[in-house]
């Protein structure tokens, strides 16, 4: 049987893609949400992209080259002013191939789906042609291949058009679908966007959105969790994250193959540049979807003490005491809260208002722990910030309270042989290297497949264990064998804490 070579195939399949779109102009891919997902009409079009770019204002400069950018992919009335504070960051700039990554929606296909070469895409605002030379380096990845039908009613791409033409003014696209959202596509991806030559001149896009209609409460505390491996520039957490339902984002195995590629062409700083919702266009808050704009770039700053830390002290470095401080009146009083939540909750009282300061509204995470005669009676928290810490501790004295499943609830007459200690979380640190870990100091969070444990500081301390012993009892928090930590699937993570008590 006589085999056809590469290029025999790519000229079947661009012939294939005449006969499924039916067009007479050779090799067009035409407007598929032109006037359902952004106008129709050029001008019209063209009104509310500027709209959107000028409502962004003015974006803080990046201290370095760009190298991707994440943009979310909704109808541009509620995804385009976020999108926005991404594409400002191209204004001006010399980027003229664009590679644009994110989820067939559509079509569901094991590997990865380029849309080129030899095709032209048309948004209202003008036709924009594939950078050839680059999607034949991805064609030419195993796994990667031309999947015409993926690509032919799919949004998610689509609508990063508009923003390109506006701010870029010649430049070529490489249009790639993910198909399953599985490790081995995600590896394809990554695999061969590392493979395209890193220069200043090329960008990559990951196009998704996060969680869809839930509370926005409810949203952020997915969100947020994703959007911190972003920060982290930690793709491996957020790869982890996505599969044990902590986060939801339907491109996320498109950004995670991103940030891998980033980070091996010299990326180390990443920057949130913007988050949102629905809601905030529809002042329905009830039912939201998640938006979020993010910049990762190869930074020309001189601190690389953590070569995938962002700048701007977003994360800890690893010798460092928590970020943040809190004083003394900031300590009792989120003790009083604490502790005049549970009654509140026990007596069905209203919980009086407080005058909090600024760092006590700004969001925060904390676990709240009740002892009673020297015992454990109750111990739940937050990792993530996705509230104001004021609110993040009167939730969690409530909760460890009535709902540590270890324990039977506690009954009002117990509050006054409570006691009470508060542990304000610093943001969880992947743990690259065991050495990294000091006990005393660091926190523990163990993850593997489903399950998950985390112990806080104090907790060796008060043991006194050594380094392994506070990895194995942190396994065993998770219904995990002593020595899962050792398995390369397992996620560990580390974090600080401010740690008060009651008098």
């Amino acid at each position: 049987m006589m085999r056809m070579s590469k290029s025999a195939c790519f000229m079947l399949s661009a012939a294939f893609i005449l006969m499924l779109t039916g067009d007479t102009a050779a090799g067009v891919r035409k407007p598929a949400v032109a006037g359902t997902f952004y106008p129709s009409d050029s001008a019209e079009l063209s009104r509310m992209v500027d709209g959107h770019l000028v409502a962004a204002g003015e974006i803080p400069s990046i201290d370095g080259q760009i190298i991707a950018l994440v943009v979310p992919h909704a109808g541009l009335i509620y995804s385009g002013p976020i999108a926005a504070y991404s594409y400002k960051l191209l204004e001006n700039s010399n980027v003229n191939t664009v590679i644009l990554c994110g989820p067939s929606h559509r079509l569901g296909f094991d590997g990865v789906s380029v849309y080129g070469p030899g095709i032209t895409w048309q948004t209202p605002l003008g036709d924009v042609k594939c950078d050839d030379s680059v999607c034949q380096t991805l064609l030419d990845y195993d796994g990667i291949s031309v999947i015409p039908e993926a690509h032919i009613n799919e949004h998610c791409l689509e609508v990063q058009l508009p923003y390109l033409q506006t701010v870029l003014k010649e430049f070529e696209i490489v249009p790639a679908l993910i198909g399953y959202r599985n490790h081995d596509n995600i590896k394809r991806l990554e695999g061969a966007l590392s493979r395209v030559t890193d220069d200043a001149r090329t960008v990559m896009i990951a196009s998704t959105d996060w969680q869809h209609y839930r509370p926005a409460s409810q949203g952020w505390k997915l969100d947020s969790a994703g959007i911190d491996c972003i920060k982290r520039l930690d793709p491996d957490a957020l790869e982890s994250y996505l599969q044990q339902g902590r986060t939801e984002a339907c491109g996320g195995a498109a950004l995670v193959a991103v940030m891998r590629a980033a980070i091996a062409k010299g990326a180390n700083r990443a920057k949130i540049l913007k988050y949102g919702d629905s809601g905030d266009l529809t002042g329905d808050k009830s039912s939201v979807v998640g938006y979020a704009a993010a910049v990762i770039y190869k930074s020309d700053g001189k601190d690389t003490s953590n070569p995938t830390e962002p700048s701007g002290g977003e994360t800890m470095k690893s010798d460092s005491s928590p970020k943040f401080e809190l004083t003394d009146a900031d300590r009792h009083l989120l003790l009083e809260i604490a502790r005049t939540s549970i009654d509140c909750h026990l007596n069905k009282k209203p919980l009086p208002d407080y005058d909090v300061s600024q760092t006590l509204r700004d969001n925060g995470a904390a676990f709240v722990t009740l002892n009673k005669s020297g015992r454990l009676r109750g111990c739940i928290g937050y990792t993530m910030a996705f509230k104001p810490l004021w609110e993040t501790v009167s939730e969690c004295a409530v909760k460890a309270a009535v709902e540590d499943p270890r324990f039977p609830p506690v009954i009002a007459g117990e509050l006054p042989e409570l006691h009470i200690e508060i542990s304000v979380l610093t943001p969880l640190e992947r743990v690259k290297s065991l050495d990294e870990i000091k006990v005393g100091r660091d926190g523990l969070m163990i993850s593997l497949g489903m399950q998950r444990g985390l112990l806080l500081p104090q907790v060796a301390t008060d043991y006194g264990w050594t380094e392994t012993e506070f990895l194995q009892q942190t396994c065993r928090k998770a219904g995990l064998p002593l020595d899962a930590y050792k398995s390369p699937n397992a996620t560990i993570e580390r974090f600080q804490a401010v740690i008060f008590e009651e008098e």
